[in-house]
Formats: C-alpha cells, sequence, structure tokens
C-alpha cells in the first residue's frame, strides 16, 4: 500500500516537473518595428519554429542557426518560439516599438526557457533532468576531459523535459559571440551506453564579447542592418553634372560613427571612383588631418548606368569644435576629377 502510494507522489512530481518548465525561464523581449530587421544566431541549427502572429515572419534556412525577423506595422505584441538541434527552447516576445537599439541577439544556453532531448531524426525523446540521479551520483566517478561510471547499470530517468535552473539573463545592450564555452556539459556513460548530461556552469554573457574579440565581424552586422533604414539627414549633398554624394544618415553606436552614404549616377555613361576620403580641417588654418576609417561596407569602384552605391564607412566617434570642419571626397572621379561634400558641424555632432 505505501508502495502504491509512493509512485502516485512520484507520478504527480514528474509531470509537474514537465507541466512547469515554461515558467522556469522567462521569454526575451524584442522591440522591432517595420524598419528594422532583427538577426538571430542560435548556439545550434534551428530546429523547430513556433510562428508569430501574421505582423511578424521569421525565417531561416535549413540547417543553419542564423534567423532573420521582420514585422509590418502593428502596434499588436506576439510571441516566438524556437528549439534548436541540440533541443534548447527558446522564447520571444516581440515588442512594436519606435526606438530599436538591438539589431542583433546572439543566444546562449542560458538563454533557453527549457530544453527536450531531440533524437537524430528529429524526434522529441526523454532526456533526465537537471539533477544527477541517486544511482549515477553513488557510482560515477568523474575526471578532468571526461567521465566513467562503474559498471553497474542505471536506469532511463522519466521525465521529458529539461528546465533551466538558474534565472534566465536577458541579454544585453551589447552584441555576444554564440559559441558554446568548453565544458559546458560533461557526459556519464552507463554500461548499456546510455548518455546522461550531467550540467555545469557556463560562463556569463558578459564574458564574451563580439565588439571586443571581433570588431571587425560587429561593424558587418551593424551595417547590415542599419543599411537599409530610411534616410534621416537631408539636403546634406553635392552635385557634379549627372553625379550626386549623398550624406543619408550618421549612426551612433558605442565609440564609432556609422556614414551612410550614397553615391547616383544619373547618365547613360557608367563612371569608376577610387576611393571615399574624410578630412577635418581647421577653419583659417591650412592644417589637415585624415580620419582612417575603422570598416567600409559595400563601397564599391564601379558606377555603372543609372546605378547608385550605398555605402557605410564607420569612423571613430569624434566632435567637431566650431572652428572645425569636416570634409567627406570621393575620390578618382574618372582618375582625374574628385567630388567635395562638407556635412555642417551641427549634423555632425548631433
Amino acid at each position: 500500500m505505501i508502495a502504491t502510494y509512493l509512485k502516485y507522489i512520484l507520478f504527480f512530481l514528474l509531470l509537474s516537473t514537465q507541466m512547469g518548465y515554461a515558467h522556469s525561464g522567462e521569454p526575451i523581449s524584442i522591440a522591432i518595428n517595420e524598419a528594422n530587421i532583427i538577426t538571430f544566431i542560435f548556439p545550434d541549427q534551428i530546429l523547430n519554429v513556433t510562428e508569430p502572429s501574421s505582423d511578424f515572419m521569421f525565417s531561416y534556412e535549413e540547417q543553419s542557426n542564423l534567423g532573420v525577423l521582420k514585422a509590418k506595422k502593428t502596434k499588436q505584441l506576439s510571441n516566438l518560439t524556437v528549439t534548436t538541434k541540440d533541443g534548447y527552447i527558446y522564447s520571444f516576445v516581440l515588442v512594436p516599438t519606435k526606438d530599436v537599439t538591438n539589431f542583433v541577439f546572439v543566444m546562449t544556453t542560458s538563454n533557453a526557457v527549457g530544453r527536450i532531448n531531440v533524437g537524430q531524426n528529429g524526434a522529441t525523446t526523454p532526456v533526465p533532468s537537471a539533477e544527477t540521479p541517486p544511482e549515477v551520483a553513488s557510482n560515477a566517478t568523474i575526471t578532468e576531459g571526461s567521465a566513467t561510471s562503474t559498471p553497474e547499470s542505471v536506469s532511463d530517468p522519466k521525465p521529458a523535459v529539461v528546465t533551466s535552473t538558474a534565472t534566465t539573463p536577458q541579454p544585453v545592450n551589447q552584441f555576444i559571440t554564440g559559441t558554446n564555452p568548453k565544458g559546458e556539459a560533461a557526459n556519464v556513460k552507463s554500461e548499456e551506453g546510455n548518455t546522461l548530461p550531467i550540467t555545469a556552469p557556463t560562463k556569463s554573457i558578459h564574458e564574451i564579447d563580439l565588439y571586443t574579440s571581433e570588431p571587425q565581424t560587429y561593424y558587418n552586422i551593424f551595417c547590415e542592418n542599419i543599411h537599409i533604414e530610411k534616410p534621416t539627414i537631408k539636403n546634406v549633398s553635392r552635385k557634379v553634372g549627372v553625379l550626386e554624394l549623398r550624406l543619408n544618415d550618421i549612426t551612433l553606436d558605442k565609440n564609432e560613427m556609422y556614414f551612410s552614404l550614397q553615391i547616383l549616377n544619373e547618365s547613360g555613361k557608367a563612371y569608376t571612383v577610387k576611393d571615399m576620403e574624410f578630412f577635418v580641417m581647421s577653419k583659417g588654418s591650412k592644417k589637415q588631418f585624415k580620419i582612417e576609417p575603422l570598416y567600409v561596407y559595400n563601397f564599391r569602384s564601379d558606377l555603372g548606368v543609372n546605378s547608385e552605391v550605398n555605402a557605410i564607412y564607420v569612423l571613430k566617434n569624434i566632435r567637431l569644435s566650431e572652428k572645425q570642419q569636416m570634409f567627406i571626397i570621393l575620390e578618382g572621379l574618372d582618375h582625374d576629377r574628385y567630388m567635395m561634400l562638407a556635412p555642417p558641424n551641427e549634423v555632425v555632432n548631433r
């Protein structure tokens, strides 16, 4: 009688564990609007997606860990759930807003709200709980870099879902690498060959900073997300005949300025250009210094017939004094001419 009673208690405990996994972590809020594209990079390949409402579209390629989220003009909230090949479940709340500051979310397993075990054929199978079963804890001997157990049999655990045991950290306002830190999980193998994952602490997302470790990759991702935005600067341009150079936007991020420039060729003739250069000169003085770009995105030297080039130049953040002036020079126009654009200081310093 007591044994039967204990079996019922164990059954309800396991059931409550499976039903309560979604509440162990908090969904991540994603600010989005129709003018921006949000990029997600997951630690493993995307396996399943629970689509948001029709006001949003999440797309990804098969066997890829990168997904892209777009939105229509809406005020309605929605949700998105992504399961990766390693079984981790990521939950998002999509929040339409005018102000978007994060364009790329590089996820780590610590951001997951739970986990299921996914077989090679994509089928969901049971997975042991986050805590090591008593049988394994008493028999396993774990050494550095590997783990083995004594040849005593271990029964398969029953729960189908592993919940996240730590508080899920929200992604900070920075880009972080999506590589899993080494030593995230050790394996304990029983005599029958069953593999039981034993969780180990992962690195904090603050320790994995793409901006610091790979700035060129950071700049490229940031440029990809802002080059499609509508111009916010008007009437800052220079036109020579059928050719025009425009400054469409200056975006500030961390310690850099992103100059969005457009070169227009409105003629039936193709042109070639050499490069774009940035100078700051003191008014009333011939002294000038050249500003070397940290990164150049989407610039090309050929200007085809009735074509345009939309390039972004990344510069260190500067602030001009009243006695200084910035000049943007498009060099090598047909090898002997150039175009010079002098944006007002209030535009550069805004």
